[in-house]
């Protein structure tokens, strides 16, 4: 796999971070049930969950883009460029800066997918 792929799944998980949440609660409201898929998805969400509390501690402006351009607080869209132009309204930035924003968060969560474990790019299981 190359780098853009992981990109695209990390970008991909980001948008269904809302989903794997309420699969996640659905499960531990039924018992749980511990399959793969269960566990993949906590560790994404805990991955999604790391960087929010990152940029939280660092940058408000940029946990916010965050928030909006992945949905993870209301509606899911695909990102274009009429978006993103009207995503630098609302965060008082320029389309230039949410593209660097997005790809410096996009790197921030594959840094945490690979600490969760949900995505293993050398295929080394983590560490306990």
């Amino acid at each position: 796999m190359h780098v853009n792929d992981w990109k695209r799944i990390a970008e991909q998980e980001a948008r269904r971070y809302r989903d794997n949440r309420a699969f996640i609660q659905g499960v531990l409201d039924s018992g749980g049930d511990g399959s793969d898929r269960y566990r993949m998805k906590q560790k994404w969400v805990l991955a999604v969950d790391y960087v929010l509390a990152y940029l939280h501690r660092t940058d408000a402006a940029k946990e916010r883009f965050f928030r909006l351009c992945y949905g993870i607080d209301g509606s899911q869209k695909q990102l274009n460029e009429k978006s993103m132009v009207a995503l630098s309204f609302v965060c008082n930035a320029s389309v230039n800066t949410l593209y660097r924003w997005r790809s410096e968060q996009t790197t921030l969560l594959l840094i945490a997918a690979a600490q969760t474990g949900a995505l293993r790019p050398y295929g080394i299981e983590p560490s306990p």
